[in-house]
């Protein structure tokens, strides 16, 4: 015997209010996830210091690989940081 049931939900302004403070939390970490980072902000995100980071970016290829280099500064998104330090 197979029992089917439906339920009617009604949010109350309380529950849609938190529901839309998620989708905005969410929407800011994607937002950080491609936010570009100069080599200080992208220290900072690893948790190393800005002389570690630069010491990785000359022994690390695929760190080189990630940098982009806009004007002369070079910057990296944190999204590929991330990666990067998955397969660290």
């Amino acid at each position: 015997m197979i029992v089917t049931a439906t339920y009617e939900h009604e949010l109350s302004d309380a529950d849609i209010e938190r529901i839309a403070e998620r989708v905005v939390r969410k929407l800011k970490q994607d937002e950080d996830q491609n936010k570009l980072l100069n080599i200080t902000e992208s220290a900072k995100y690893c948790g190393v210091s800005k002389e570690t980071f630069w010491r990785w970016r000359k022994r690390y290829k695929n760190l080189q690989n990630i940098a982009i280099t806009a004007g002369g500064v070079v910057q990296f998104r944190a999204e590929d940081l991330d990666k990067f330090l998955e397969s660290k």
